[in-house]
């Protein structure tokens, strides 16, 4: 409990940090991005060596840091999202055009009868892999390095909302889950969540939601009050609180359904008490996809 809480609170205080150096270039920010990337990557990595499967890990490498870069060069997000999208497709036909040149030189020497079933079965099992990777959890990842990229006010309230409703939502349902759970919550897959702790965290998310909103708009500190009305943002924040709390667990869900698919309890222990990189953004991830969709099509 303690090991957990002190590496809460130095979690906390390097997103504080990285953060506010935000005011200094959005490279910043960037970079703390990267380093989560590159984290689960390698925890993915490392998965896929256990259940022996088979991925292009050397082009995604590529994909972070030349998202950042495109992020960085351009100056419209729709433009960026056009051009991570291309990259999406880039992806793939490198990966198709590697398996296939793959498959057919192993169709070329060596194979025999018993053997070419085999590598017909296998043919583009690479290619799928590593499409599920770049869709979990680069893409979501990715969302989380737009929002740093959108206009200077909104990357702010992006990023704090975020991190706000998913750190609230986890850590409310850790806490009340402990008091009040007895009764669990599909514990097939993840055996520690309870129905309690679902609605914690439920709650948490949204008062973590709300509580941005006030500070945002009674203090004028990013100037909300300038992209919609008090109302459309009341109601903005309330969904954020409310979809975003649910959307936080239910990538927590997610990901413990994938690593007792594959027989593992955590994807690392580089945190001491949360795990690794993948364990401490499971949810955050899809609460910063959510909120950078909601902030094109209300605010922008």
């Amino acid at each position: 409990m303690l090991k957990r809480t002190i590496t809460g609170g130095v979690i906390l205080l390097m997103t504080f940090l990285f953060v506010m150096l935000k005011q200094i270039s959005p490279i910043f920010f960037d970079a703390y991005v990267l380093i989560i990337m590159y984290g689960s990557l390698y925890e993915m990595f490392k998965v896929h060596q256990l259940a022996n499967k088979q991925a292009d890990f050397i082009t995604l490498c590529l994909v972070p840091v030349i998202s950042c870069a495109i992020m960085n060069w351009s100056d419209n997000f729709y433009k960026s999202l056009i051009f991570v999208a291309l990259l999406a497709i880039a992806v793939l036909v490198v990966v198709l055009l590697e398996e296939i040149f793959e498959f057919a030189n192993d169709r070329r020497y060596g194979t025999t009868e018993k053997n070419v079933s085999v590598l017909n079965q296998r043919l583009f099992n690479k290619t799928k892999n590593t499409m599920m990777v770049f869709a979990y959890p680069l893409l979501p990842l990715l969302f989380l390095m737009a929002l740093n990229h959108m206009i200077y006010d909104l990357a702010y309230v992006g990023i704090i909302t975020a991190f706000a409703v998913s750190m609230l939502t986890d850590t409310c349902a850790y806490f009340v889950g402990r008091l009040f759970g007895k009764r669990k919550f599909i514990p097939e897959v993840s055996p520690n969540k309870t129905v309690a702790g679902m609605v914690g965290g439920f709650v948490g998310g949204i008062i973590g939601a709300i509580a941005c909103f006030f500070l945002f708009y009674h203090t004028s500190t990013f100037a909300i009050e300038t992209f919609a009305n008090k109302g459309t943002l009341i109601s903005l924040f309330i969904i954020i609180g409310v979809i975003g709390s649910l959307i936080n667990q239910l990538g927590d869900l997610v990901a413990s359904a994938y690593k007792r698919k594959n027989n593992i309890k955590d994807f690392s222990n580089i945190f001491p008490g949360h795990g690794g990189f993948m364990d401490r953004v499971d949810g955050l991830m899809f609460v910063a996809s959510f909120i950078y969709v909601l902030f094109i099509i209300f605010l922008v």
